[in-house]
């Protein structure tokens, strides 16, 4: 079903605040001296992530930030 206009501006304005809280974050840690943490890394690859055209980017965005490494095993 396509959105009506009024719905799209809705929508692009709520995204509008979250990233500009985003940025506003990225700024705070930075002037705190946290710029090559690791965990920021995983940030700016999915920032990378949301700039391309396509379709899967939630998923491709959750699998940055999951721990794919396999359970320990256990002893028997």
């Amino acid at each position: 079903m396509p959105q009506s206009p009024d719905n799209i501006e809705t929508l692009l304005l709520e995204m509008r605040c979250r990233v500009l809280s985003l940025a506003a974050d990225l700024d705070r840690l930075q002037r705190q001296g946290l710029k090559d943490h690791p965990r920021l890394s995983a940030l700016r690859q999915a920032i990378g992530v949301l700039q391309r055209d396509s379709t899967n980017r939630a998923a491709e965005v959750q699998m940055l930030f999951s721990d794919i490494t396999p359970p320990p095993k256990r002893n028997s």
